[in-house]
């Protein structure tokens, strides 16, 4: 049976969308396999031979440096018999992939060039390499798209509901990665990409984060009386930190008296405040399990200077991510009550509304 419809709210997700395995496992498939997806920050991959291993739906990936300083992206299985080829991300693997079972190479674009005792004509090497996969970057950031018929990454953001376009003026790509978090939440991912989206719980879970950003404390995401979808912050504060006037060099493009952020569909979150950009994915593990990653990135002068002090920034950043993650977790017990069937969002969500919107066009057109 149904949930009822209510005047002056619209439906959100069921408790099955938010528990299911079945439904997980279908998202994996028509969501996150079918569009490109966030994976991590460029330039932890600045050297030759450099790899990341990431996971995008149901597969595990390797993204690649290659001689010409190109990326590149296969499916990290080895075509041999089948074993997963790399565990790790990180520099000063060289010039070869190589299996740890049976010890066959690859090179980096791919091509089988060893196997152990064979000799080389003893088979056809030419029919055996890596599978490739898309990857692209922008302002930075590394995708990874398993549909060769999605469209580029450039148009899918361009079509982006969020308009994350809109970020390219503060020069992402230019800034560097002091901090990288880890967090596992128990919560479904569509949890923490609603909570993402709306602010209506920041008065009382963000009261830290309120005081920074008046806005917030009425629900709202947005000053109304701008046209750039941002938010102003309150007199006197110039730092989404636990400290002020620390001095910190401004992101490019940014001013003192302003924070931006963007959802990009379906897996990363961009907040941009004036010294720091603070970009996060989410990698659904299960119904009930996210992992939760996020990039500190600030101004290439002050990010290899051990003189100023970024912990401030990073750590009430950190702070509010807890604060989220706990809400999240809370809602995750409370979705699993026989007592709960559908969530609900206010017309202040319409956020939340159009991502549900979203999710719904994919997983109903499947």
């Amino acid at each position: 049976m149904s949930a009822p419809e209510i005047r002056g709210l619209q439906k959100s997700f069921t408790r099955d969308e938010y528990t299911s395995p079945e439904i997980f496992a279908s998202e994996l498939e028509t969501i996150f396999s079918k569009h490109w997806c966030y994976v991590g920050r460029a330039d932890k991959l600045s050297h030759i031979g450099d790899r990341m291993v990431c996971n995008v739906g149901s597969e595990s990936i390797l993204i690649v440096r290659n001689r010409e300083s190109q990326l590149r992206a296969y499916f990290n299985v080895c075509q041999h018999r089948g074993s997963q080829l790399c565990d790790e991300s990180g520099s000063g693997y060289g010039a070869a992939i190589t299996c740890p079972y049976h010890s066959w190479s690859y090179s980096l674009e791919g091509k089988l060039v060893g196997a152990i005792h064979h000799e080389k004509e003893s088979f056809d090497r030419e029919c055996i390499s890596l599978k490739q996969v898309r990857v692209d970057e922008w302002q930075g950031g590394l995708f990874v798209c398993l549909n060769n018929d999605e469209v580029p990454l450039l148009n899918w953001l361009e079509n982006m509901y969020s308009k994350p376009l809109n970020l390219d003026k503060f020069g992402m790509a230019g800034l560097k990665s002091v901090r990288t978090t880890v967090d596992e939440a128990q919560a479904n991912w569509k949890v923490l990409v609603e909570n993402y989206s709306e602010c209506l719980h920041c008065s009382v879970v963000h009261p830290e984060f309120c005081d920074l950003v008046p806005v917030f404390a009425t629900g709202r995401t947005i000053d109304k009386d701008r046209g750039d979808w941002g938010a102003n912050l309150a007199d006197g504060v110039n730092s989404i930190s636990f400290k002020q006037n620390q001095g910190i060099t401004l992101i490019p493009g940014m001013d003192d008296k302003s924070l931006f952020g963007a959802y990009v569909y379906p897996n990363m979150l961009i907040d941009v405040s004036p010294d720091s950009v603070a970009v996060t994915t989410y990698i659904p593990r299960s119904p009930t399990h996210t992992t939760v990653i996020t990039d500190y990135l600030f101004h290439a002068d002050v990010a290899t200077d051990p003189s100023v002090d970024l912990a401030p920034v990073i750590d009430f950043n950190d702070l509010v991510n807890h604060q989220d993650i706990e809400v999240s977790e809370r809602v995750q017990r409370g979705a699993a009550s026989s007592a709960f069937k559908q969530a609900y969002h206010t017309e202040m969500e319409k956020y939340a509304m159009q991502f549900v919107k979203q999710y719904r066009q994919d997983t109903q057109t499947h």
